[in-house]
């Protein structure tokens, strides 16, 4: 027998093959359901954000908001009267904080006005009355009521009649009263300041009205 006789002999199929095979299970891949889950949330997310973005209109294009003003911002008014030596006396309304240089810009002084005898940074007050003199001239008979320790022009809280006290600059009728009231109730005032303790006069009122009042 030769030695192909012999190999074939040996390689010839004798039917145990099947019964030598090994079989072994095929793996199976196992992935946890909850992060399977969270990644595909993920995904979605993603995609989603992704759409917004490229669905929101032409690149660069500016979203214009209105501007409105708040409440806050929108200031009052006040009502005052110029009269005298102006080329354009009568009623004007002003914005709240507003002062005397500003009405008088309006009214427009003539030529002859006496400005010095007005303190143009004075803040307005509403129902206020600027009477423009000409040089010269003698003040209003009502505010020229002299105090006891002051010159013309002054008002006395003191001694100064409910109809005097008109003249002064925001005072009506109500206020004129209430000024005799805490004259008589609390005794004379020792400060002008005092003024403030009246109802119905407040800082601006004050202020408006200081340069003519006295004691």
């Amino acid at each position: 027998m030769t030695a192909i006789d012999r190999l074939q002999e040996l390689t010839r199929p004798t039917g145990e093959e099947d019964l030598m095979a090994v079989r072994y299970p095929a793996p199976r891949l196992s992935v946890p359901v909850k992060p399977a889950a969270a990644v595909v949330v993920a995904l979605l997310v993603a995609v989603g954000a992704w759409a917004a973005t490229r669905g929101g209109g032409d690149e660069g294009e500016e979203v214009e908001w209105e501007q409105v003003a708040s409440p806050t911002e929108v200031g009052g008014v006040v009502v005052v009267a110029v009269v005298g030596e102006v080329a354009n006396p009568g009623l004007m309304t002003l914005n709240e904080g507003s002062r005397i240089a500003d009405a008088l810009q309006i009214a427009q002084p003539l030529p002859n006005a006496d400005l010095l005898a007005h303190n143009q940074a004075q803040l307005l007050v509403d129902g206020q009355q600027i009477v423009v003199q000409a040089v010269g001239a003698a003040p209003p008979a009502a505010a020229a009521a002299a105090s006891d320790s002051g010159g013309a022009g002054v008002v006395s809280l003191n001694s100064a009649t409910a109809a005097e006290l008109t003249a002064l600059p925001g005072v009506g009728e109500a206020t004129a009263a209430a000024i005799v009231a805490h004259r008589e109730a609390n005794g004379p005032f020792t400060t002008v300041e005092q003024l403030m303790d009246v109802r119905g006069i407040g800082p601006a009122k004050f202020e408006a009205m200081r340069e003519q009042v006295g004691l």
